[in-house]
């Protein structure tokens, strides 16, 4: 460059001054530290006469956050060695036992059909334990495709029961999941209006009578910590962003917090079935607030190339707080509840099959009352990896 050749110029007549003593001239021959400053300077001019230079790299060879050869503006190399640090404290795996297929193959999006099932079941005592009460719902089914990468969601499901009757849905559920080596993370939101379901035991009656007096709706969120997390994915089991090579579990645990506000209005039952009723009471609501402790174990059995079996169970205890429109007023209880999860992953180059199941179940139980409310899925996904 024409600015390099200027400052060397500069720096040569400079040191053949210095150079010069009692009249005799000496060879102009720069020190190696004149050389030095020489190029740093020069460097550090074309730098600043070139800040977009990494903008240029990116265009030309492609990005990756994990380039290290790209020299960023200060914010942005912050940021960059930010992520690439954090990257490597929390999703780092041993490659012998789970492998990312991002980092392998370069596939890093995915797009998935998928059948997502799911019904809620309903039991307890009622007044002193005496009156068995059992009911489910019936089977939601949803029909869809999900595209993800990067960090990115996007999920469209329709409710295929509904689509056919020609009703609109009527149960809204919002879930949302993080995961990395060491830590998952997963919150949820579920209400059901005017939920239609099977009446099965009331006290000594035993049949299955139709019930549309149940409301539901129910938040909360789960965190763990994944104590084997260089030799265990939780992620290949449950977002098939890894692949499990070889089989191994982990210890887990971690909080959790959730809402459940149940309204069971049983006076829309018939007059034969009231009379099951204890002391004919006909409204119950179950509304309470958990906080509590949760630990389980998880496990991927790799039991031939290519398929993995996962099951993992997480019970939890903590302190539970009944609201004052509750049926029994303003309590505190001691929590208890139940996260259960099953898996079954084929991969097979870029394409992957997954049968997933999942239950998750809220147990009140006082002096006067125990309910227990579930909520259980199972889904079939058919995926491909591009």
């Amino acid at each position: 460059m024409m600015r390099r050749l200027v400052i060397s110029l500069l720096l040569l007549l400079a040191s053949a001054a210095v150079c010069c003593a009692d009249d005799d001239i000496h060879a102009l021959t720069p020190s190696d530290s004149i050389i030095a400053r020489l190029d740093s300077v020069a460097a550090s001019m074309d730098t600043i006469a070139d800040k977009d230079h990494w903008k240029k790299v990116i265009f030309r060879h492609g990005w990756s956050i994990n380039d290290t050869s790209i020299v960023y503006p200060p914010v942005l190399d912050f940021g960059a060695k930010t992520y690439r640090w954090l990257n490597h404290a929390l999703n780092y795996y041993d490659t012998t036992y789970v492998v990312n297929p991002g980092k392998t193959s370069g596939k890093k999006w995915k797009i998935m059909l998928k059948n997502d099932n799911w019904i809620d079941f309903y039991s307890g005592h009622l007044g002193k334990w005496r009156t068995y009460v059992q009911m489910n719902s019936d089977v939601t089914s949803l029909f869809g495709f999900q595209i993800c990468g990067m960090g990115l969601s996007f999920t469209y499901m329709i409710n295929a029961r509904d689509l056919l009757a020609g009703r609109f849905i009527r149960n809204r559920r919002l879930q949302f999941s993080f995961t990395t080596s060491r830590i998952f993370v997963e919150a949820y939101y579920r209400k059901h209006d005017q939920s239609t379901l099977h009446l099965h035991w009331l006290g000594k009656w035993h049949g299955d009578e139709i019930f549309s007096g149940l409301k539901r709706e129910s938040y909360g969120f789960d965190a763990y910590y994944i104590f084997n997390h260089t030799h265990y994915s939780q992620a290949a089991a449950y977002c098939f962003s890894k692949y499990q090579k070889r089989s191994s579990g982990s210890l887990l645990a971690g909080i959790y917090a959730s809402h459940q506000d149940v309204v069971m209005d049983m006076s829309t039952l018939s007059d034969e079935l009231k009379t099951y009723l204890p002391n004919k009471v006909t409204d119950y609501r179950f509304r309470y607030r958990d906080f509590g402790f949760l630990c389980g174990y998880g496990y991927s059995w790799v039991f031939h190339h290519g398929w993995v079996y996962n099951i993992t169970f997480a019970p939890s205890i903590g302190y539970r707080h009944s609201f004052p429109n509750s049926i029994e007023g303003k309590k505190s209880l001691l929590s208890t509840n139940l996260t259960a999860k099953m898996a079954l992953v084929r991969t097979a180059g870029n394409f992957f099959y997954a049968l997933t199941a999942n239950h998750e179940g809220h147990w009140y139980q006082s002096r006067q009352h125990s309910f227990y409310n579930s909520y259980s899925n199972f889904d079939l996904t058919v995926g491909f990896r591009f």
